[in-house]
């Protein structure tokens, strides 16, 4: 773990001096580094222009290939990703045969630039949010069971950590952040939900930080704390424009569903999801055929928590205990194999007394 972290502190420093690690790195190669400056503006200029627009023609010839790379079977794609060495070809067709079972829609150029921003975590985190919600327990119970397996009964914390989607979106949920995914719906920094989502979402920006790695102040506003959060499952509030009077003017947002493509991506997931929970139930019985035994259903939509308020607890105080309930119920509902999953490595899965770590 202290060799992990020391190898990650390098890393973090080489990003935030980007351009002096990549220097450092040409000179080692054995590079002559010229400097910019001894140019003349305009040669540079012209350099400058002529990199960005072959990036550009280069990278979009790259999504056409891998759009138009010959399909590959299941076997076919197991024996190239175990291939050391691979032509372009060989590339192009390993990439599209893992996006196409990734997102389990046809693989477009479009699609290939928006894996490539990392639109994959954010979709999956929308779906596990709305659609998907019940599978997720199941998700990351399967996922947690086979790094066990792989680590013999030991898991890599940061591995674990990161995998597991549970306690990130039930953060979002305790959030409420799909209220603001309503159609035709103004939005004001002024209105009163938009304070309250503030004032939760600041007195909880430590939780909200290490979960979903986004960074909340007071000095934001309501709706630009929205557009973090939303921009974690690839969504915004758009901008309507600045409505009232003219002296109590201010900026007004709703939200347009995005045609991006994501309903099919979501209906095919569904369609998975259904067809191995069903699968699973089968198995299951058939392992019990002579046992009489009830299925129990776990139900996994989120429920409102009546709590208790005392004169000494504040309104964002009682969404933080109900946050942690949720935690708790959410990982209980995933079955006997958590539960133990939580006694054998503790703080690893990121709920304990207090806030989370």
């Amino acid at each position: 773990m202290q060799t992990w972290g020391k190898r990650g502190f390098v890393i973090n420093v080489e990003m935030r001096r980007y351009r002096e690690s990549v220097l450092a790195g040409l000179v080692e190669d054995g590079y002559t580094i010229i400097d910019a400056d001894d140019a003349s503006d305009d040669e540079s200029g012209a350099v400058i222009d002529s990199v960005k627009a072959a990036s550009v023609e280069l990278y979009a010839a790259e999504c056409e290939a891998i759009a138009q790379a010959d399909e590959l079977s299941g076997a076919e794609l197991k024996k190239l990703q175990d291939k050391p060495a691979k032509t372009k070809t060989e590339r192009h067709q390993q990439r599209k045969a893992e996006l196409s079972r990734r997102y389990e829609v046809d693989v477009t150029p479009d699609l290939v630039e928006k894996d490539d921003d990392g639109w994959y975590p954010q979709l999956r985190m929308h779906y596990y949010l709305t659609l998907g919600r019940e599978f997720l327990t199941n998700r990351d119970a399967k996922r947690a069971k086979a790094q066990l397996e792989a680590g013999e009964n030991s898991v890599w914390k940061p591995d674990f950590n990161k995998g597991q989607l549970l306690p990130a979106v039930l953060l979002l949920e305790n959030l409420n952040l799909l209220q603001f995914l309503t159609p035709d719906v103004q939005l004001r920094g002024s209105d009163e939900k938009m304070q309250e989502f503030k004032a939760l979402a600041v007195t909880h920006r430590h939780v909200i930080k290490n979960y979903l790695n986004v960074s909340i102040s007071e000095k934001l506003t309501p709706v630009a704390i929205a557009q973090k959060l939303l921009a974690k499952i690839d969504l915004r509030l758009n901008y309507v424009g600045r409505l009232g009077k003219r002296e109590n003017r201010e900026c007004v947002y709703q939200f347009v569903a995005p045609d991006d493509q994501r309903d099919s991506v979501f209906g095919q997931w569904l369609n998975r999801d259904e067809v191995f929970q069903s699968d699973s139930v089968s198995v299951t019985n058939n392992n019990n055929n002579n046992i009489s035994t009830t299925t129990p259903v776990i139900d996994t939509t989120p429920q409102d928590i009546p709590q208790t308020l005392t004169p000494v607890e504040s309104p964002t105080f009682q969404g933080w205990r109900g946050l942690k309930l949720k935690l708790r119920q959410g990982l209980d509902s995933a079955g006997q194999f958590y539960s133990e999953l939580v006694s054998k490595i503790g703080e690893a899965v990121g709920v304990a007394d207090g806030e989370p770590i």
